[in-house]
């Protein structure tokens, strides 16, 4: 039962570690995504309104 609580002990520190690595992330990197989304996003917006209007014409 020893050699098992161990492990279950280890596998919790390991938990942790990867928690803790995933979590801080830079401020200016949640703004770049937005940007990005927000280009992307005017970007297909705008092809749907031409793919329309092709269509149509």
């Amino acid at each position: 039962m020893t050699q098992h609580e161990e492990k279950i002990q280890e596998l919790e520190q390991r938990i942790k570690v990867l928690g803790n690595q995933s979590s801080p992330k830079l401020p200016g990197q949640r703004i770049l995504w937005f940007i990005i989304w927000g280009v992307v996003g005017v970007f297909l917006i705008l092809t749907l309104i031409g793919v329309i209007q092709f269509v149509s014409a």
